[in-house]
């Protein structure tokens, strides 16, 4: 029986998920806040154009169901509260949507990536307080984007599975796949120039 639309993302971007995850490394005990201030710019100049181009393959009846799940505002609030500057995010390089975010086509395409961005909020759970603690930061003071929903991140995470399922034909399946794993690299390479070896894995057999 073939694997369902979310059984598929998972297994078929464990490797990506995996490898982005070791790479970052943020519930390490040397992390500092300059350290960190520049790795939420590197996430700003990211999520805000990604989401402009998720919103754009989002049909009209989905988009509260996006909007509710926008999180470049809190990345800016995060960056405002750690530096004092009003204006932080509005100095930050952008990702380019053709060159450095994954191809965005179709709705397959759109909740394959969201399926990485969304998922990442439950990481984000362990993350914030962690980050927190190290950094001295007060409640909900420069850690809002890693704190993501709060205490919702369990149903937020699945009605995104419910309504993913529900929204992407069996026939763009593929499509979701490629995407979730070319999210994955391309944060990899956006928010870790420095790696070396940064590639595009290809998806398992079967995935194409």
């Amino acid at each position: 029986m073939p694997l369902d639309l979310l059984s598929r993302l998972k297994n078929e971007s464990a490797a990506c998920h995996t490898r982005l995850e070791n790479a970052l490394d943020l519930m390490r005990d040397d992390l500092d806040r300059d350290e960190y201030i520049a790795l939420l710019e590197r996430f700003y100049g990211y999520v805000a154009p990604w989401e402009a181009a998720v919103a754009a393959c989002m049909p009209a009846s989905l988009g509260n169901f996006f909007d509710a799940r926008r999180k470049a505002q809190l990345l800016a609030a995060d960056l405002a509260a750690l530096t004092g500057e009003t204006q932080r995010s509005a100095c930050v390089p952008h990702a380019d949507s053709h060159d450095d975010l994954p191809r965005m086509r179709n709705i397959g395409d759109a909740f394959g990536s969201m399926y990485v961005m969304e998922g990442s909020t439950l990481g984000g759970r362990f993350i914030a307080p962690h980050v927190a603690e190290r950094l001295d930061l007060a409640p909900g003071r420069g850690n809002a984007y890693f704190d993501g929903y709060g205490a919702r991140t369990g149903s937020m995470w699945n009605a995104f599975r419910e309504t993913a399922t529900a929204s992407v034909p069996e026939h763009q399946y593929d499509d979701a796949v490629k995407a979730a794993i070319a999210t994955f690299e391309s944060l990899h390479a956006w928010l870790c120039p420095d790696s070396a070896d940064v590639r595009l894995l290809q998806p398992a057999a079967g995935a194409v």
